[in-house]
């Protein structure tokens, strides 16, 4: 796949020469991801010891103050954390890392003529983006409200709200360069606790359309998390990702970890080793009933359509999205505890979350008391 093509005598589309960098050869981590490489059988394997300590002392802190609700796989998204485990981002800027190949792939899709080769890139798009997840420390939630504006350097416009605390749900849009394309959703989280791992996943309906009208609409992976109490501390997709395309009359249908158990996630699967690693996928894609290409991969090395390679790891270097000027009060970066803990501050951090958190249960208190009887957040 190369990234030469231009852009510079048509304003519809964008120089993609001029945007993508190659991988730095300097960098030293396997992924670009400090502490984090490839485990034994697949998957991200976290390698930073102390962070490993701290984060186990948590989890065994609540599962013997919680006991049988964590056992039972109850919600932990509202359980409060203390701010040692966590980075300083919110998790709306932490959504942002999932889209770290947006300005090339999806650029490429909107300048591809051909349906299915349009297809292909949005596949490929979602694959590359998926191991820029694997990080160890938690982002702090979003408060109601909250919002996050940046840009790409292609000029894409990135905005994303939290328009619901209970359950979490996150809005965003993102606006390609000259309006050749759109990206647009919501997801809402979940997670839960099994014995040794956490289990969660973003269900909502991600899509992205294309002038001529194509929308093309996918799903997310179940991430699975485990390790956290014996045992290697673990980060892989399971599961199923859908691609639909209506208009061209498209679908794919990729599995995650496909040699576990019909590719759901058990807690067995922290004590037994499937045929093939945990990262690796495999699939189809589809023109009405007629299977027309292969899919398969590893989401840590390489995507494939037959033989011929879309994606490799360690070939470009991921877009970082930069913040905006003048952005709103309800910035996500202007969040007193962010602020503390990235100045260092855990203390402050702390007390200034917990101020956040009963501010924000006060508000709810009084948007049930005094707002619509049914619905609402």
């Amino acid at each position: 796949m190369s990234a030469k093509e231009g852009g510079e005598n048509d304003p519809k589309k964008v120089s993609l020469k001029s945007i993508v960098k190659p991988w730095d050869k300097e960098e030293k981590s396997e992924f670009g991801i400090p502490n984090v490489v490839r485990g034994q059988n697949g998957g991200c394997s976290f390698v930073a010891t102390d962070g490993l300590s701290l984060n186990r002392t948590v989890v065994t802190h609540l599962i013997k103050s919680m006991g049988k609700n964590i056992m039972e796989g109850k919600s932990i998204i509202n359980i409060s954390l203390p701010a040692t485990i966590f980075e300083p981002r919110s998790f709306l800027q932490r959504m942002t890392d999932h889209w770290a190949f947006a300005p090339l792939y999806i650029n490429k899709a909107a300048m591809a003529k051909d349906p299915v080769e349009r297809f292909k890139w949005i596949i490929t798009f979602v694959i590359s983006g998926l191991h820029n997840g694997c990080r160890q420390m938690k982002p702090f939630n979003p408060i109601l409200g909250e919002t996050f504006q940046a840009t790409y350097p292609d000029g894409t416009k990135i905005f994303l709200e939290q328009i619901s605390h209970h359950p979490p749900v996150s809005q965003y849009e993102l606006f390609g360069p000259n309006g050749s394309w759109k990206m647009y959703g919501f997801n809402e989280y979940k997670a839960s606790f099994r014995p040794n791992g956490v289990v969660g996943g973003q269900y909502g309906p991600n899509r992205i359309e294309f002038e001529d009208g194509t929308v093309i609409e996918y799903s997310m992976p179940k991430v699975c998390v485990t390790g956290m109490v014996i045992g290697d501390w673990l980060f892989y997709w399971t599961g199923e990702i859908v691609f639909k395309d209506l208009k061209n009359n498209l679908t794919a249908n990729i599995l995650f970890d496909p040699d576990s158990a019909q590719s759901m996630v058990s807690y067995a699967t922290s004590f037994f080793q499937a045929n093939s690693p945990c990262d690796y996928l495999k699939g189809s894609l589809n023109k009405g009933d007629k299977k027309i290409h292969n899919i398969e991969g590893c989401w840590l090395s390489k995507l494939k359509f037959d033989e011929k390679v879309y994606w490799r790891i360690r070939q470009w270097q991921t877009f970082v999205p930069q913040e905006e000027e003048n952005t709103l009060p309800s910035h996500a970066t202007k969040r007193e505890d962010l602020r503390a803990l990235l100045k260092g501050d855990v203390e402050l951090a702390q007390s200034e979350k917990k101020r956040l958190e009963e501010k924000q249960r006060n508000d709810r208190k009084l948007r049930k008391e005094h707002g619509p009887q049914e619905g609402g957040h």
